[in-house]
């Protein structure tokens, strides 16, 4: 007979599992087994499955079977179980009875803590021990222990309701989410929320995507340091205002229970300035919150990086502390700038945590994947220098796609459309036809694609004109269907055309005057001068026709005044318009010529016809500069004096 260590009969059920691998055993296809199997002249007899959701409380053994021991002559030696699962045993009573955190445990190695029932093929060992040494006396045949493990129902997202929000809970601005997968393979849900301008703490419970705009019985709540319990037991979560910080990055790890929230100080954006621009214009890197930045940026000599995006501000910038052009180590105690890189574009990472910086050249930006019938080929993009992204007109298949850097795997960008990363997963497209694909990395905002359906007519078309030399094509924003608009100052005659860098078929003036008229790629000149001012400018393709209305801008709202307009003033150097008015804390929108035809709103980024009221937290002196069709879009800034 088989020999093992000695295990004393009390010690059995508090044993923990091996760590071996269960392959042998899990999910085995087995024959049919009656309920009750042969164990020598004894017998085990299935149980009824097992939830271990469902169990006493303070219940810590469970029975996976009911054992009939062999019989035995020698006194000399005591009966002892293991549950044999594959190569690996675990102590059993003379009940069949396991602990719960051992067959916990044996479930969740094998199958996850998903709170499912799972199948295990087992078998018993009965063993006879005398003090000293145990032997095996016998086994019974396969059977099957029916049994779901301990885990909550988690659901596919929570919602932060508290005091960011006025605890509205059908609030579902604050999102909280793993990563799409299984939560209970990866149960860490994760958000990260903007620090309190007034440097206020955080309260708030977590919603669950079931109960938005319910009552609060299914909800998230505070259990002890460091833990939380679900449905609603025990009291509001609490975040400690930190002055540094500008994010608190927030966990929830859903099967054990445990939250943390961690205050991230980093800026969202940091900027590169240099030769490329005359140190006149500085570019912006994108950050993840832990420090690392990075964007693609055409450079052309010496530059070096900032904190903040004023040209004329130099406040703790960065210089080089060691290395070259390709990579290094940087300083804020005052330094030389960057050693000159040659005329191109490059893939610049900094980490301000690590204070390093690493350029790489970027040749080209492509598309690559099944959309194109294989892996192995790259359909290159171009540039557009008015957008300031990467684009490419494709007739593509359904199937999948990423986008790299020259033509290789070192830089490239997936995951999902709205935030690009690094090795992230493949983009899916649906249905196959022409579109228009475009890939922002400019640090504007988090990398970013957009993948629209080619309707036939341009995306854009561009005014140029004598306001500014004849050198600078100005966007105007089509909808699809041939009509086009864009916001712009004009100062003499101009015209149109579909290209941003050359005059083929250009649209001219066939009748009209300087604010309305028709077009035609064989018009006669360029259209006449209006009054020098600033114009909404409408182009439509589908009637060729053109016109311009005249504008003012104005602020409306502040402090409840929707009535009267806060006049701005076009500032023709900056390219937008500005004030620098008093305003309440609460809402305001932008609008022109004092009427609500022409209005923008929604967010500061990202400005919309008929957008929702913007807002400022509390009352100030603000610099407000509006920004009208800068990059095919409208945004502003509100910065506090």
């Amino acid at each position: 007979m088989k020999k093992f260590m000695y295990i004393a009969a009390a010690a059995l059920i508090g044993l923990t599992a091996c760590t071996e691998d269960y392959k042998d055993w899990k999910q085995q296809e087995q024959p049919t087994q009656p309920a009750t199997v042969t164990f020598g002249d004894g017998s085990v007899t299935e149980v009824a499955s097992i939830d271990l959701n469902n169990l006493a409380e303070g219940q810590t053994l469970v029975k996976v079977a009911s054992i009939v021991a062999p019989t035995s002559t020698d006194q000399a030696y005591t009966p002892v179980y293991t549950l044999d699962l594959g190569e690996e045993s675990y102590p059993l009573d003379s009940d069949g009875q396991i602990s719960v955190a051992e067959l916990q445990g044996i479930i969740a190695k094998a199958f996850g803590r998903k709170p499912v029932e799972r199948e295990l093929t087992a078998t018993i060992s009965m063993w006879l021990d005398n003090g000293s040494t145990a032997v095996k006396r016998a086994t019974s045949a396969p059977f099957v222990i029916k049994a779901t493990p301990q885990a909550p129902v988690i659901e596919a997202a929570y919602y932060l309701t508290g005091t960011i929000n006025g605890w509205d809970n059908k609030d579902t601005t604050y999102k909280l989410t793993n990563d799409g997968s299984d939560p209970y393979e990866n149960p860490k849900f994760t958000l990260r929320i903007p620090a309190p301008e007034d440097g206020s703490n955080i309260e708030f419970k977590m919603t669950p995507e079931s109960g938005i705009g319910g009552d609060w019985s299914g909800c998230l709540a505070a259990g002890d340091e460091g833990k939380f319990n679900y449905d609603n037991v025990g009291g509001n979560f609490l975040i400690t205002a930190d002055p540094d910080a500008l994010f608190y990055d927030i966990v929830f790890n859903m099967l054990d229970q445990t939250w943390k929230a961690t205050p991230v100080g980093f800026n969202e954006f940091i900027y590169e300035i240099g030769n490329e621009s005359g140190w006149s214009e500085a570019h912006p890197l994108h950050g993840n919150g832990q420090g690392q930045y990075e964007a693609v940026i055409f450079l052309n000599g010496e530059f070096k990086f900032k904190p903040n995006k004023d040209k004329d501000n130099w406040d703790g910038d960065w210089e080089k502390a060691s290395g070259d052009a390709n990579g290094g180590t940087l300083t804020a105690d005052g330094g030389p700038n960057v050693d000159a890189v040659a005329e191109g574009f490059y893939f610049v990472q900094v980490d301000l945590k690590e204070m390093t910086y690493k350029l790489t050249p970027v040749t080209s930006i492509s598309i690559i994947g099944s959309v194109r019938g294989a892996w192995d080929t790259d359909v290159d993009m171009t540039y557009n220098e008015i957008l300031k992204c990467w684009e490419a007109h494709e007739s593509l298949n359904a199937g999948e796609f990423k986008f790299r850097a020259n033509h290789d795997w070192g830089i490239n960008w997936g995951g999902e459309s709205s935030n690009l990363t690094q090795n992230g997963a493949n983009l899916q497209l649906d249905e196959a036809g022409d579109y228009i694909i475009r890939l922002f990395v400019n640090g504007e905002t988090a990398a970013r694609c957009t993948v629209k359906a080619d309707s036939g007519y341009p995306d854009y078309i561009y005014e140029i004109g004598n306001e500014s030399g004849w050198s600078t094509s100005h966007l105007l924003l089509g909808n699809g269907q041939g009509q086009y608009t864009g916001f712009y100052y004009l100062n003499g005659e101009f015209k149109f055309k579909p290209n941003a860098d050359n005059w083929d078929g250009d649209f001219e003036k066939v009748n009209g005057d300087a604010y309305a008229g028709t077009l035609s790629e064989q018009g006669a000149g360029n259209i006449d001068a209006p009054e020098t001012g600033f114009y909404k400018i409408d182009v439509d393709l589908a009637a060729t026709t053109y016109q311009l209305t005249a504008i003012t801008v104005g602020i409306i709202g502040n402090g409840g005044d929707w009535e009267n307009d806060i006049e701005m003033t076009y500032n023709a150097e900056a390219g937008c318009f500005e004030a620098t008015v008093d305003l309440a804390g609460g809402d305001f929108k932008f609008r022109a010529n004092h009427d609500w035809a022409i209005n923008w709103g929604g967010s500061f980024e990202e400005l919309t016809q008929d957008g929702s009221n913007l807002s400022v937290a509390e009352a100030g002196t603000y610099k407000v500069q509006l920004f009208l069709s800068y990059a095919g879009k409208h945004y502003c800034t509100v910065t506090k004096q």
